[in-house]
């Protein structure tokens, strides 16, 4: 059954072709992802779909009462309601059944006609039905799952809306469409402010979803997991493809292919008539020449086809000409955090040699930024040091560009003036540089001042990708960048090192030699980073093994070379605190990771349940859960008792 039926769709903004032509259909149970380059018009198609925008031309039918949810990339954060109040509006019908429920068991235990009192109980019933599908009786536990699963903190949940940051206001918005469950849902960017910890659950959630989904990504592996067809919006048009990301990118490249045969196919044939009628047409055969000419423009007229539009092929070169020292970056006793506050996060002492590429990875909130910032010398260490090698050039893209950061730019000056003055280029090769980074057209030369703040974070990007470093610190440098291809293989040739904050997990799995986890933080202790020095591939081999963090871990530092490229070292110099001195600590640390793994697959299962409503197993699955937590602590407690102990002993000097 179609929910949504449009024809001859077109967009423009005044004389500017947005797309026109679009002929589809959404159907019940479609998982649509919709891809193509930044201006191509997937938010604007979005936004037609969700009648937010009537600006257009054509025919859009819809399914007579048709329930919509949109997801728009930067919410409204005008709302002063609580993130509770405004999740638990996503429950208004089913607190409106729940108060007609109330009313007529009110009214059959006053009613005196057993005809008319059995009737009220067949409505009870009935009523009570949809009331448990909708999971009356759980709606509290509903938005407190939702919550912690987008890692919205506790702390924020009674705070207004309009207070929280924007990828904050992006992820309650979020986990309101979630629990409303409409029967068409369009998500526009859903995991660009989610995290490794968040990203599987909403693709279970999206996998199980009752109804139809629209949405756009730049993740891949999103797509491959969550849609069943994709729709390309580019050069105006929209050209549909069934199955997921994976088999578009199969079936496009065939297209092409089959495109390019069938134009020149066609030019061979245009090319052989004119010559027939160039030579023909003047003498005895011209009549032959003339009719072989008409038919050739009414072949053209009917089934002529158009140049294939290729996408320009952008190379992007981040130059590193000057090679750093052997070690590039060590720390020691370093401890992040803000003079103001408490401390954010705890790093072991660690030493990054050259080309090493690490993916920084962890909860938002949990550190990330701030322990760049930290690296670069934006923020001091509230104990300990970070001390750069010889010869380290560092190039820094911030997530949130700040007016630091644009302090060294002339707002008046234009995107194409910063650009020749940091590099004498071309008149085109300047605008091709600027392109990658979808800046075009007019937005080429508008002051700086001028562009919006997605805008400016690329026209920065622009900027670093010309400075000669050895040293890239990258914090998610695909929020406003789309050419996902272009930045890996760009990555992917550069010379020098490489730190990364990203949640796109395809380019961790291009580039990463090593992995950062950052854990925690607990209650009253700072964050915890936790070294993985394998690829993520490796990683998601030894967790979908069954095997606990630490054993890969484990694994991965036995068959690791003298020559790693990262290690964990102690500030004198000795090996690291290592619990192979003492048997109990060790085992307790195995105890420890096998407890957290089984607390992990619980999570996972209590997940599922919540989202087919099965309350039996989600009680079950707590009480599970509590258990196995309960344990943990109890096992922690004795390994900082132990642990204390044994550090006492060796800076007594009693201990080897």
């Amino acid at each position: 059954m179609s929910l949504v039926i449009a024809s001859e769709l077109e967009k423009r903004y005044g004389d500017q072709i947005v797309f026109r032509y679009l002929d589809f259909r959404i159907e019940a149970n479609d998982r649509i992802g919709l891809v193509g380059p930044n201006g191509s018009g997937k938010s604007s198609l979005l936004r037609i779909i969700a009648q937010r925008d009537d600006m257009y031309t054509g025919h859009l039918q819809s399914r007579k009462g048709l329930t919509r949810g949109f997801l728009e990339q930067e919410p409204l954060g005008s709302d002063q309601r609580s993130v509770f109040a405004l999740l638990d509006t996503a429950f208004d019908d089913v607190h409106l059944l729940g108060r007609e429920l109330e009313e007529i068991t009110r009214a059959i235990e006053v009613c005196p006609e057993p005809e008319r009192r059995q009737n009220l109980i067949s409505q009870y019933g009935h009523k009570q039905e949809v009331y448990l599908e909708r999971g009356g009786y759980d709606t509290v536990r509903s938005i407190e799952e939702t919550l912690l699963n987008l890692r919205i903190p506790r702390s924020a949940w009674q705070e207004p809306v309009a207070s929280l940051s924007g990828g904050q206001r992006t992820r309650v918005h979020l986990g309101y469409l979630l629990l409303q469950k409409p029967e068409l849902l369009l998500l526009d960017e859903p995991t660009n402010y989610l995290d490794v910890n968040s990203m599987p659950w909403l693709e279970r959630t999206l996998q199980n979803w009752p109804g139809s989904i629209v949405l756009v990504s730049h993740d891949g592996h999103f797509l491959d997991r969550v849609t069943n067809r994709i729709w390309e919006l580019n050069h105006h048009r929209l050209e549909a493809y069934r199955g997921n990301y994976a088999h578009y990118r199969e079936q496009r490249a065939a297209r092409i292919t089959r495109q390019e045969k069938e134009y020149q196919v066609q030019q061979e044939y245009v090319a052989r008539t004119e010559e027939f009628v160039r030579r023909y047409k003047a003498g005895q055969r011209s009549k032959e020449a003339r009719g072989r000419e008409t038919r050739m423009k009414r072949y053209l007229e009917r089934h002529g086809l158009d140049r294939p539009e290729h996408d320009k092929v952008w190379k992007l070169t981040f130059p590193c000409t000057k090679r750093s020292g052997e070690i590039v970056v060590r720390t020691s006793g370093l401890i992040v955090g803000y003079q103001t506050g408490s401390p954010v996060l705890q790093v072991p002492d660690l030493e990054i040699r050259r080309t090493a590429t690490v993916a920084l990875l962890g909860a938002n909130g949990s550190g990330k930024s701030s322990l760049l910032r930290t690296m670069v010398g934006q923020i001091c260490p509230l104990s300990g040091s970070v001390t750069m090698g010889a010869n380290v050039r560092i190039g820094y893209f911030a997530q949130h560009q700040v007016k630091d950061d644009y302090a060294t730019v002339d707002a008046a000056l234009s995107p194409f003036e910063l650009i020749q003055d940091q590099k004498p280029l071309k008149d085109q090769e300047v605008r091709d540089h600027l392109a990658i980074f979808q800046l075009q057209g007019e937005d080429v030369f508008r002051p700086v001042s001028t562009l919006s703040g997605g805008q400016k974070s690329r026209l920065m990007f622009a900027k670093l990708a010309l400075a000669d470093t050895n040293f890239l610190i990258l914090d998610e440098p695909m929020s406003h960048f789309d050419s996902v291809e272009v930045m890996q293989e760009a990555l992917k040739r550069y010379a020098g090192t490489i730190i990364i904050v990203t949640h796109d997990r395809a380019l961790v799995d291009a580039l990463a030699t090593q992995l950062w986890f950052i854990t925690g933080p607990q209650e009253g202790e700072p964050a915890q980073l936790r070294v993985r020095s394998e690829t993520w591939q490796a990683y998601r081999q030894g967790v979908a093994a069954g095997l606990p963090d630490w054993d890969s871990e484990t694994r991965a530092h036995r068959e690791q070379p003298k020559s790693a490229e990262l290690t964990v070292v102690q500030p004198d110099g000795r090996r690291p605190l290592s619990r192979h001195n003492d048997s109990r600590i060790k085992d307790l640390e195995r105890e420890i990771e096998e407890l957290e793994q089984k607390v992990g697959q619980v999570l996972d299962r209590l997940a599922e349940a919540s989202a087919r409503n099965d309350g039996e197993s989600i009680r079950k699955l707590r009480k599970v859960h509590k258990f196995l937590q309960d344990q943990t602590d109890r096992k922690w407690d004795e390994w900082e008792t132990l642990h204390s102990a044994w550090e006492h002993q060796v800076r007594a000097g009693s201990l080897d």
